[in-house]
């Protein structure tokens, strides 16, 4: 296990491929893709490259939220595309860089009030109320603290729900983690977002990556979501800045977390969406591979 002191830097490589299959040949094919990291406080992008095969343009722009979107069109018939995107990021041990905003004179909620509001991923749901934390948590609270309380809620979540990736979809509301006790990454973050935002605290969904050094070993605790996609929340203080914590596993953000995009929920920043022209049903396979640039 690699061990940084507080502010140290790592560098790590991601290679995320997505193979998309169809049962027939299928054209227009239409696609954006949010699996572009961007340069924080926090990360630093060394290199990036997308590869779309069949051959095709690639452009890139900025979203909303100032995520990197890359798109591209498939315009010939097509049974088979291949996406992959290959980055090395250098990450920081530290679970905030400060505000990162230019100063605004507003007050916070008007500054992040769309992270404050319901949205189509975390709706208004009576069961956020039914999560007692230990540690309540509040705008009022120093950056410790405050720190001390996203830990304390990402542990109940933890201890709470179990890993299950059978059990959810990409399209399930945060109530079915608490019907049936269980889901994945992006249910623990919408769930967890819903309780903050109800509690006035902006809230915000991360995707990206999490590098597990343990994962491939026979033994050792292995971190949940490290094969794949990952979703973590980021919390404002107004002291301290966006503040990073992993419901799933139990943690606050370190140098394993690489982001790609942010947003009100997944439906802001789903790695890949598009749209096809062809009566033909589609197999999705995604593969994700984390590495230590030695």
């Amino acid at each position: 296990m690699t061990i940084l002191g507080e502010g140290d830097h790592i560098s790590l490589t991601v290679q995320h491929k997505t193979t998309l299959s169809y049962s027939a040949p299928v054209t227009c094919s239409h696609n954006e893709l949010r699996m572009s990291p961007v340069d924080t406080g926090l990360q630093r992008v060394l290199n990036h490259n997308i590869c779309v095969m069949p051959d095709t343009q690639i452009r890139m722009h900025r979203d909303h939220f100032g995520n990197n979107v890359a798109h591209f069109n498939l315009l010939e018939p097509h049974q088979r595309m291949e996406i992959i995107a290959t980055s090395t990021v250098e990450t920081t041990n530290a679970i905030s860089c400060g505000p990162e905003s230019a100063p605004d004179p507003r007050p916070y909620q008007q500054r992040w009030q769309e992270f404050l509001q319901w949205s189509p991923g975390v709706p208004e749901l009576a069961e956020y109320s039914s999560i007692n934390i230990p540690r309540m948590i509040s705008m009022d609270m120093d950056d410790i603290e405050f720190g001390h309380g996203l830990y304390e809620m990402a542990r109940y979540f933890f201890n709470t729900f179990r890993y299950d990736p059978d059990i959810t979809h990409v399209h399930s509301s945060p109530k079915e983690l608490f019907d049936h006790g269980g889901g994945v990454c992006q249910d623990m973050a919408h769930a967890m977002i819903g309780v903050l935002r109800q509690a006035g605290i902006p809230s915000r969904y991360v995707s990206g990556y999490i590098f597990d050094p343990a994962y491939g070993e026979v033994t050792g605790a292995h971190l949940r979501g490290a094969a794949a996609t990952h979703a973590w929340v980021q919390a404002w203080h107004e002291g301290y800045g966006w503040m990073g914590v992993d419901p799933t596993n139990k943690k606050l953000v370190d140098w394993q977390y690489v982001r790609t995009a942010i947003g009100r929920d997944y439906f802001d920043v789903p790695p890949n969406r598009g749209i096809f022209c062809g009566p033909a049903d589609q197999n999705v396979e995604v593969a994700v591979h984390i590495d230590l640039v030695p």
